[in-house]
């Protein structure tokens, strides 16, 4: 046995031992490391943005600047200057992309651990259903209580999320890295613009013909 199983086993038993009923116990116990799960998963989220808040903002930036460039060029007619700058965005937007799905990653690290934590624990423990559901039986496994209670858990967090202090500070670093998004034009604004100036040439060909 791995010396963190072990280790785990003393953190996380206790938790297992809070009520008498030994089902109440097992349900309130899962329930506790699916809320551990969710605030670390979110707090690693956190620290993985916060080292790399700069290189995003510098991604997210140089993601609005060759892309409103392409966009201008669209607006003088300039194919080749478009293509050229739609491509220099589109390598950006990948990077950022993939770095998005990485910090992302982040917030199911803990799963791993405490899922191995509950095989070793819990591996033998079937919960028979009141009837045979599709695809899943009539019984379920540790992973399936877990999964269920661990909904319950995110919803908590994302009801306390914003008045505990080191995630509020998360968020707030998250929402000013993204602010210069506010800046991207789009081709659907030109088309706008182009509308309405078709638009007011056509009153003014109206009225001069009036």
């Amino acid at each position: 046995m791995q010396d963190w199983i072990i280790y785990l086993d003393k953190v996380f038993l206790p938790f297992y031992r809070l009520l008498s009923d030994p089902v109440l116990a097992y349900f309130l116990g899962t329930f506790i490391l699916a809320v551990i799960c969710v605030f670390l998963g979110e707090f690693l989220v956190g620290i993985a943005f916060y080292a790399n808040r700069h290189y995003v903002k510098k991604l997210t930036d140089d993601l609005v600047n060759w892309n409103n460039l392409s966009v201008e060029a669209v607006k003088k007619g300039d194919t080749e200057a478009y293509h050229t700058f739609n491509k220099e965005a589109n390598e950006v937007y990948g990077k950022l992309f993939f770095l998005t799905i990485a910090h992302s990653a982040a917030f199911l690290i803990p799963i791993p651990f405490v899922l191995a934590w509950m095989q070793f624990k819990f591996g033998g423990v079937e919960f028979p259903l009141l009837f045979n559901v599709p695809f899943i039986g009539n019984s379920v496994s540790y992973i399936f209580t877990f999964i269920v209670l661990y909904l319950p858990a995110y919803w908590l967090f994302k009801k306390v999320k914003n008045r505990l202090p080191i995630y509020r500070y998360f968020n707030q670093i998250m929402q000013e890295s993204s602010e210069a998004v506010k800046e991207m034009k789009s081709l659907a604004d030109l088309l706008e613009e182009r509308v309405k100036a078709s638009k007011a040439k056509h009153k003014n060909i109206v009225k001069s013909k009036a």
